[in-house]
Parts: C-alpha cells; sequence; structure tokens
C-alpha cells in the first residue's frame, strides 16, 4: 500500500513523538492543527517548539522540505519557518534522529556521507538529535 504524503508525516511525528519520551522528554501537543509547530518538548522548566519533517533520501544523504504553505488573499504561498515560529526542525532518517533549527531556506540537505566541501555542507552527524538535546 502506498501512502499519502499526510500518512508519512504523520509517522514521521509519531517516530520524533515516541524516540524524545524514550530519551525522557515530556512531549505537549497543541490542540488544533494551526501552530507551525507539531509539539513542544519539556525538562526541567525548559520549553522547545518542534516541527516534525519526513527525510528524503539523496545519493549523498536526505533532503529536508523546510517549508509550509499560508494562503494570502485566496492564494496558497510557500513560506520558510523562523526562529519566531519554531526552535527546532526534527526528523528521522534509516533509524536516526536528527534535530536542526531554522535555516530560513525552503528546504535543507544533509551530508551522510563525506561531503567534498565541508564548510559550505551540513553534514548529518552534526545534528544527531541525542546530541543537541544534551546541549539544551
Amino acid at each position: 500500500m502506498e501512502l499519502n504524503p499526510s500518512q508519512v508525516g504523520q509517522i514521521t511525528e509519531l517516530k520524533c513523538q515516541a524516540w524524545l519520551i524514550e530519551h525522557g522528554w515530556n512531549v505537549l501537543l497543541p490542540i488544533g492543527n494551526y501552530q507551525k509547530y507539531d509539539l513542544a518538548i519539556e525538562r526541567n522548566n525548559r520549553f522547545y517548539r518542534i516541527q516534525c519533517k519526513h527525510a528524503t533520501e539523496l545519493e549523498t544523504g536526505f533532503i529536508v522540505r523546510t517549508k509550509y504553505d499560508k494562503r494570502v488573499g485566496g492564494k496558497v504561498v510557500k513560506e520558510n519557518y523562523s526562529e519566531n515560529d519554531i526552535d527546532y526542525f526534527m526528523t528521522e532518517f534509516k533509524g536516526k534522529y536528527y534535530l536542526f533549527p531554522p535555516f530560513g531556506t525552503q528546504e535543507t540537505r544533509f551530508w551522510t556521507v563525506p561531503p567534498k566541501l565541508k564548510n559550505t555542507c551540513k553534514v548529518a552527524q552534526d545534528f544527531n538529535a541525542e546530541d543537541v538535546l544534551l546541549k539544551l
């Protein structure tokens, strides 16, 4: 059975929620589907807003589409998330979890193989969720 995009997104959200709970975070879900974040996490009275996004495999790693649709004057326009909207994106790729801030772009590419130009590429292991969360 082929999944539709909403189902794929829901599965990503649920995987991220389960992973966060397994790693000791309290997961809070907003009522309604109109916030720009999918969930909030809390530990020691510190809260962070997270938008979960599906990762699509590339030859060199994966890509995460980091935009949302907004209606303006009856038309749908693509908007980029900002740090005013969310604190982090979260995704799962091949059983590993990644957490990264909004970079102000419509998509973010991550390398899982050594990149040729390190200073212009985002290396996936630098955004390992466990490591990022330990720094919060």
